[in-house]
């Protein structure tokens, strides 16, 4: 069984406050993107075969692999099963690539050994392994509450094309959030923003805005530098995603983005992904057509 695991982009990020588990509440608007890693999972005798070259993590601590421990001993399913993953998403650059893989291997598993867990259950079990699992289990753009694995409301959004700009440096989400100085809890707000995705279409430019980008360009100045080149080359609004290390720039559509990356001055090392939204489907049945590419 082959799969593609999306990557993710945050188009609003808004900190909460820290709760009582250590975790930070958050209200962010997550979108699924046409960038993929490659999962390739089948049948085996017994135990977990797995290999993921330029995962950065192999073996148990592979957010994959505890994956498939957790489907197995969950499920109750005494069959094996053999993991590759081929990586195309960058690590540590505010894509949840890791994240993506663990939940269609979940995803995965359920259809594999047709054990015809619910999405739901198949959620719950996701956010046992990750805040932004669960989120990969829906395969859509959602308003996202709690750590991030709690869906408020799917969201509309209208058609746009991204360039995502990811240097070549991991940014430690634990070093970005303890740069952070922690804001007091916005509930009115958080309200106020939920009536607005529930009434009408979301407009991706009008929504940029990123609690965790002050801390990471302080700790990274260079990407200041890249939100700025993006601007430079037209885009209509710049975001950093996640938690770093990845600025992805909005564009009306595809034309635009092709006139976006003529201007832009290419630096060695940088991946530069031209791509769009995916509107649904889990583990690689997407109705969005993207155009994503390496620059």
């Amino acid at each position: 069984m082959k799969l593609q695991a999306p990557a993710k982009i945050n188009i609003y990020l808004k900190v909460l406050g820290k709760r009582s588990d250590g975790y930070h509440e958050l209200l962010t608007l997550m979108v699924p993107v046409g960038l993929f890693d490659e999962v390739v999972i089948e049948k085996t005798g017994q135990g977990i075969s797995f290999r993921a070259p330029g995962c950065g993590c192999n073996g148990r601590s592979n957010l994959a692999y505890k994956a498939a421990e957790l489907f197995l001993k969950e499920t109750g399913v005494r069959e094996g099963v053999s993991i590759r993953i081929g990586k195309n998403i960058p690590l540590g650059a505010g894509l949840g690539g890791g994240s993506s893989d663990a939940s269609t291997v979940l995803a995965g598993m359920n259809e594999l050994f047709q054990t015809r867990i619910s999405r739901r259950e198949l959620m719950k079990m996701a956010g046992r392994i990750g805040s932004d699992c669960p989120f990969f289990i829906m395969g859509k753009p959602c308003l996202m509450g709690g750590r991030g694995d709690v869906p408020l409301h799917n969201v509309v959004l209208e058609p746009r094309s991204y360039l995502i700009i990811t240097p070549p440096l991991e940014i430690s989400t634990a070093k970005v959030y303890s740069q952070l100085k922690c804001p007091l809890t916005r509930g009115r707000k958080s309200f106020k923003i939920i009536n607005e995705v529930v009434q009408k279409e979301i407009v991706p430019e009008q929504w940029l805005e990123n609690d965790l980008e002050g801390p990471a360009f302080g700790i990274c100045p260079e990407l200041k530098r890249v939100k700025a080149e993006l601007l430079d080359a037209g885009a209509l609004g710049v975001i950093m995603s996640g938690s770093g290390s990845s600025v992805l720039g909005v564009f009306q559509n595809e034309e635009h983005i092709c006139n976006g990356l003529s201007r832009i001055r290419r630096h060695e090392g940088y991946r530069y992904v031209p791509t769009t939204s995916l509107t649904g489907g889990s583990h690689g049945d997407y109705r969005g057509k993207g155009v994503s590419g390496q620059g």
